[in-house]
């Protein structure tokens, strides 16, 4: 990896930059992944926004950028199962294509920022729009940083603090199951469309052809009527010539 390295290191300063390792790793896994990706790659390694890699870190960047590859390909087949005649999926179907990669750590907030920065809401959701967001997947760090402070609920009387929090924690372990089973339940309809979709495709690939005998036959009727008509043509002029045969010999006569 280091020798593929040097090949972009022409000034030998230990560093490429980004339009560098787009065309590496593009060279090393054809046909590579979208700029955008390779941007997406360098902020997760260097937990900014960066457009230079150092020799150090190539191989935890390609690591990364196959990641992103190898996940991109199974989500443009999850991406197609959900396409509408259009070819774009609508913006709960991109909740659910969120929910289905990203979790347990799917991000609501996350998601809501995006939605609410598009630009046609409302409007279909291309793939290339959504490729780097699915792509950086959020870590549990993130999710914790994003849950709101609770504070202390109060005790009433009678009740002992052991029975309230008892309460609290069933009531938020009871709306986690049903959250849990809506995920499943979409995941499994999303498994079912997959499903249905290759059966579908199984079976256009293998089911013969039809013969389309209405327009063999008016082919055939063309090609006749032509022949007809060359055939008229040629009698006519034979007939055109032998009168003007006979005309030049009475002449002649």
């Amino acid at each position: 990896m280091e020798i593929l390295f040097d090949r972009y290191d022409v000034t030998s300063v230990g560093e490429i930059s980004d339009v560098d390792l787009f065309s590496l790793y593009r060279e090393l896994r054809p046909p590579g992944v979208r700029t955008a990706q390779v941007a997406a790659a360098l902020e997760t390694l260097y937990g900014c926004n960066s457009d230079t890699l150092y020799k150090l870190d190539i191989e935890h960047a390609i690591r990364e950028l196959d990641r992103r590859y190898f996940l991109l390909q199974d989500l443009e087949w999850e991406y197609k199962c959900l396409a509408r005649r259009d070819g774009l999926i609508s913006e709960e179907d991109s909740r659910l294509l969120f929910t289905a990669t990203h979790h347990p750590n799917f991000s609501l907030r996350k998601f809501q920022t995006w939605l609410s920065g598009r630009v046609l809401k409302g409007s279909g959701v291309p793939f290339n729009e959504i490729d780097v967001l699915l792509c950086n997947i959020p870590t549990t760090d993130e999710i914790i940083a994003e849950l709101p402070s609770v504070p202390l609920p109060e005790i009433p009387l009678g009740r002992s603090s052991t029975t309230v929090i008892t309460d609290k924690t069933k009531s938020f372990a009871r709306q986690k199951k049903l959250e849990k089973l809506s995920y499943l339940r979409k995941l499994q309809e999303l498994k079912a469309k997959r499903s249905d979709n290759l059966k579908q495709r199984k079976k256009v690939e293998t089911s013969p052809k039809p013969d389309d005998t209405a327009s063999v036959e008016a082919t055939k009727e063309v090609v006749q009527d032509e022949q007809k008509k060359e055939e008229r043509k040629q009698k006519e002029e034979e007939e055109r010539k032998q009168r003007e045969e006979e005309e030049r010999e009475r002449k002649v006569k």
